[in-house]
């Protein structure tokens, strides 16, 4: 059950239909969130204000999800994040490891990311500044 839910989790990310308070829905009130860029977030008022910040800093996004490894009460998410944010910044292929762990009612009760913000943050060169290395 716990995988069919952290899948739901990604499908409401990307959904243009989808809002906050939807995906606040899988989570237990007493849920916490470590992220590498706002660090430990508790309970589901600050993770409401977690992701509506989110979704002022991304403007558009997917999940391309390859892996979902589950253990008893945890499932380990594995794949790549394609998205824009709003100062216009496009990135593509961004590796990402969620963890979800669950209770029993299948809400989740922790939620700890591991994504590569310096890849999304930082400007990268034209591809007429990068050197090459094969002879060209």
């Amino acid at each position: 059950m716990s995988v069919e839910t952290a899948k739901r989790y990604f499908e409401l990310m990307d959904s243009s239909d989808a809002g906050t308070e939807d995906v606040l829905e899988l989570y237990a009130e007493d849920a916490v969130v470590k992220s590498p860029r706002k660090g430990v977030i508790e309970g589901k008022d600050e993770i409401r204000q977690f992701y509506e910040a989110n979704s002022e800093f991304f403007v558009g996004g997917e999940h391309v999800m390859q892996q979902f490894h589950e253990d008893g009460d945890t499932v380990v998410c594995e794949g790549l994040l394609d998205g824009e944010t709003a100062a216009g910044r496009e990135f593509e292929g961004i590796a990402l490891t969620d963890i979800m762990t669950f209770d029993s009612d299948d809400k989740i009760t922790e939620f700890r990311a591991y994504l590569d913000y310096s890849a999304i943050l930082s400007e990268l060169p034209s591809d007429d500044e990068v050197p090459s290395f094969h002879g060209n």
